[in-house]
C-alpha cells in the first residue's frame, strides 16, 4: 500500500480525470451533470472492479436518464456526508451500524456479516440521494461507493473517474465542497436536479411566453 495511505494514481493514461492529483485524506465523487451524456461507461466499469461483470444494476454509482424536454442524464453516487448529516448511518438499526463511515480507510463500508439485508434497507431509504444500492439476485446486502477500495485498506481509484469520456466525474478532497449548500446540492435525489437542470436549460414554456408583458400575435 502506498506510504502515508496515499491512493494510486494509474501510469497509463485513460479517458478520465484519472491524472488530476488525487486527494490525500477523505474524497468524494464530484458529478457534473452537464458533462454527462449518459454512455453509462462509469457503471459497467464500476461493476467489473466489484464483481468481475458488466452489469450496470451492481455499479455503485447510476446513471438516470430524464426527458426535459430534451434527454438528459443525471449521475447518482455517494458523496460520503460528513458525521452528523450521514442519513443512511443514524437511519440503520443495527448497533454499531452495519454502513458506516471507516475513519482509516476514508470512505462509506457495508458490514455484510451484520447487515439485516433486503428485510431492512433503512439505510436506503434514508439516504436522501438513494445512492445506497441493492440487487437482492446478486448481494443480501446492501452496497455503496467505497472509492474502489475493495480490501477497505484506504487504496482508493475509482475506476469510474478512470474511464468517463468526457470528465464528467471528478475525485475530490472533501474540502472542496465549499461549504454546507454544496453539499446539499450535491446529495440532492436526482429527480430534484433534473427539475434544476430543466429550468436552466429550458427556462422558457409556452405559459411563461404568454404572461403579459410578452408580445403576443394578434387574433
Amino acid at each position: 500500500m502506498p506510504e502515508n495511505n496515499e491512493p494510486t494514481i494509474p501510469k497509463v493514461k485513460t479517458w478520465g480525470k484519472e491524472n488530476y492529483p488525487f486527494p490525500k485524506g477523505a474524497g468524494f465523487i464530484e458529478c457534473d451533470e452537464m458533462k454527462c451524456t449518459g454512455c453509462k461507461i462509469c457503471q459497467m466499469a464500476c461493476s467489473m472492479m466489484h464483481f468481475g461483470v458488466i452489469n450496470k444494476e451492481l455499479s455503485r454509482i447510476q446513471v438516470r436518464k430524464y426527458l426535459l424536454p430534451l434527454p438528459k442524464a443525471v449521475q447518482v453516487t455517494c458523496v460520503q456526508c460528513h458525521d452528523e448529516e450521514r442519513e443512511c448511518e443514524k437511519a440503520c438499526p443495527v448497533s454499531p451500524p452495519a454502513v458506516y463511515f471507516d475513519n482509516n480507510s476514508k470512505h462509506m463500508v457495508v458490514n455484510a456479516k451484520t447487515c439485516l439485508g433486503k428485510d431492512c434497507l433503512k439505510c436506503q431509504k434514508a439516504c436522501p440521494a438513494e445512492a445506497v444500492r441493492l440487487s437482492p439476485g446478486h448481494t443480501t446486502a446492501p452496497f455503496v461507493c467505497d472509492l474502489c477500495d475493495i480490501a477497505n485498506s484506504g487504496n482508493v481509484n475509482p475506476q469510474c473517474v478512470n474511464v468517463c469520456p468526457n470528465t464528467a466525474l471528478r475525485f475530490l478532497p472533501t474540502e472542496a465542497r465549499f461549504g454546507q449548500f454544496a453539499q446539499d446540492l450535491l446529495r440532492k435525489h436526482a429527480d430534484e436536479k433534473a427539475e434544476l437542470i430543466a429550468n436552466r436549460l429550458y427556462p422558457l414554456t409556452r405559459e411563461t411566453i404568454a404572461e403579459p408583458g410578452w408580445r403576443q400575435e394578434e387574433k
